[in-house]
């Protein structure tokens, strides 16, 4: 068993290899956006029960859902350099991922005399469009936060 050591070579690459599966991650995320942006639209377009209001529910809650998601997953990603800055990039990228989706969800909620407009897409389902687009990003995110993420002290090294 030899005891390797980082070379320069190594040690030079790895930002490099970051860099490239936070682009990677992006783009899966944004795919799994557009996924399910046309599956929402294919379900309840204008012509079915969400009405003309659906097209704009679901350009909405896409829009802040993609913002907050990919967001939250290059602040994630920044904090790779070291123990401190993972815990506060993770939870930077908490905070990103749940205050946009939360904002909206306040808006919608607002009495509708007040706010027509929030009104007429809550009636139209964007509350729960919010729901699903929220949870399936989320659930992209975990998934390549387990296969991307930092490798700790007990996972085997390269060349170990």
């Amino acid at each position: 068993m030899t005891d390797r050591t980082p070379t320069s070579a190594d040690t030079s690459s790895a930002p490099a290899e970051s860099g490239k599966k936070t682009l990677l991650g992006a783009g899966i995320l944004l795919a799994v956006l557009a996924l399910v942006s046309a599956a929402a639209i294919a379900h309840g377009g204008p012509t079915r029960f969400g009405g003309p209001e659906w097209l704009r529910a679901v350009a909405l809650v896409a829009g802040v859902c993609g913002v907050s998601s990919l967001g939250g997953w290059f602040v994630a990603r920044l904090g790779a350099g070291g123990p401190a800055l993972a815990v506060s990039g993770s939870l930077g990228g908490i905070a990103l991922r749940l205050l946009l989706p939360l904002l909206l969800l306040g808006w919608l909620s607002v009495d509708p005399t007040s706010a027509p407009a929030a009104g007429r897409l809550r009636a139209a389902g964007a509350g729960g469009l919010l729901v699903v687009f929220y949870l399936t990003l989320l659930a992209t995110d975990i998934l390549l936060h387990i296969m991307w993420g930092p490798k700790g002290p007990l996972r085997p090294r390269p060349g170990a």
